[in-house]
């Protein structure tokens, strides 16, 4: 893609010869069956051609007067996802280009409240403001932290419990000492799944240490919150209820097309006074709560594209109980895969939840921690370059682990037995043999 700036025109036909020729090749192909790296769903063909049909509207949902049927199609999707993970809300909140985007705008929204001194009864400089995150928790809540010029010391870091969960009294124990120092403890991000593992945070436990506090609740649910649907995982709702916000992204494990994130709001008030700013050009004087909504008051976005079509289009088509199965489907194969691995005396589990599974493989040789982990990073980069699997690494305690998340329809129980064949083969290859 290295050329001059073109003076002439090139028939539009030529350009899709071009993409062939070009880009197709350079691409990553999230959609195969054995791309399992990080947490990127394959794409639901009908999301796609519904999002084609957004950019030929062309509608730009600022506020209801800009775009009345697209705006109530995304009050209605909000809706739909509220009910969908449990949160309860009434649908209150908006749409995002993706969960950084819908967990900056959660943490703006809770400093803000604490800045105001909305909890603390007097107005408080953000010197004194503490945001509390998990030593697990996306790099996304730190950056909105950095962003909005919380001194780096001020987010508390909360280590993990036996199970790599936050830690839930080293978390009460932190707020309460920043309190005694003369802090403001602002807000607690806890997970419903975490990126590396797909961990879920003892939700209902920290719901109530956030109540204790008067200290604003956000669940970082980018990745998990839609398992919350699943009745095996049901106990994640009741916390939801208890959040003050929740980030989800339908571009994960609702298989719509990137990007579209989701910020439920237990209080749209929050947001509007963090982000309400008066202009004569954006004056809404419509009293009426349909005419009168404008989600530019909500976030940080004045143009806003249609988010919500391809979302509903995907829900229309599947309904809940599709998705459910879907969902229900795919952690069945992640236990399918742990269960192989605790059957091979030569692989080693290292964690897994909802999707996500962590492991190495363990030659029968006594190796030290260094060699191990050199071992398996030279096993991963042998299995990719190979083309049939993509996995992506992670390290645990240390441990340098091989990574799957499962968030793709094309994948079989078949693929499951291929990968572990795949590592076993290349990881005798690479092991010493004494």
């Amino acid at each position: 893609f290295s050329m001059p700036l073109p003076l002439e025109s090139t028939p539009p036909l030529e350009l899709f010869s071009e993409l062939r020729e070009s880009l197709l090749p350079a691409l990553r192909k999230n959609g195969h069956p054995g791309f399992m790296g990080y947490v990127c769903a394959s794409v639901d063909p009908v999301g796609a051609v519904f999002d084609g049909l957004a950019s030929f509207m062309n509608q730009n949902l600022t506020a209801w007067r800009s775009a009345p049927g697209a705006v109530s199609m995304e009050r209605q999707v909000l809706a739909w996802l509220d009910e969908f993970t449990g949160f309860n809300s009434g649908g209150q909140g908006l749409l995002t280009s993706g969960g950084s985007m819908a967990n900056a705008t959660a943490i703006a929204s809770a400093l803000d409240r604490a800045r105001r001194g909305l909890a603390m009864g007097a107005p408080v400089p953000i010197e004194r403001l503490t945001v509390y995150v998990s030593t697990e928790a996306h790099m996304s809540m730190r950056k909105a932290c950095q962003v909005f010029g919380l001194p780096a010391q001020n987010v508390r870091s909360i280590g993990l419990d036996r199970d790599r969960r936050l830690d839930v009294k080293a978390l009460d124990t932190a707020i309460r000492r920043d309190q005694e120092l003369g802090f403001a403890p602002a807000c607690v991000c806890a997970s419903s799944g975490t990126a590396n593992t797909g961990t879920i945070d003892a939700l209902d436990e920290i719901a109530q240490v956030c109540s204790d506090h008067g200290v604003w609740f956000h669940i970082d649910g980018a990745y998990g919150a839609p398992a919350a649907a699943l009745e095996e995982y049901s106990r994640m709702r009741a916390a939801f209820a208890r959040a003050d916000s929740l980030s989800i992204d339908p571009h994960k494990w609702l298989f719509a097309p990137l990007g579209v994130g989701c910020l439920l709001l237990r209080d749209e008030e929050d947001a509007r006074r963090a982000f309400g700013f008066e202009a004569e050009y954006l004056s809404v004087e419509e009293s009426d709560p349909i005419r009168g909504h404008a989600f530019f008051e909500l976030g940080f976005e004045l143009s806003r594209p249609n988010r919500a079509i391809k979302v509903w289009a995907i829900i229309k088509a599947h309904g809940a109980k599709g998705l459910i199965a879907e969902i229900r489907r795919q952690i069945s194969l992640r236990e399918y895969f742990d269960d192989l691995v605790a059957k091979e005396p030569l692989m080693e589990d290292l964690g897994s939840g909802l999707s996500v599974s962590c492991f190495r493989f363990r030659p029968e040789v006594n190796l030290s921690e260094e060699d191990l982990n050199q071992v398996n990073r030279e096993l991963l980069g042998a299995l990719v370059a190979k083309g049939r699997f993509f996995l992506s690494p992670t390290t645990l305690e240390g441990r340098y682990a091989l990574r799957i998340c499962i968030v793709n329809y094309r994948t079989q129980r078949e693929d499951m037995d291929l990968l572990l064949g795949e590592v076993l083969r290349i990881g005798r290859s690479l092991a010493p043999s004494h």
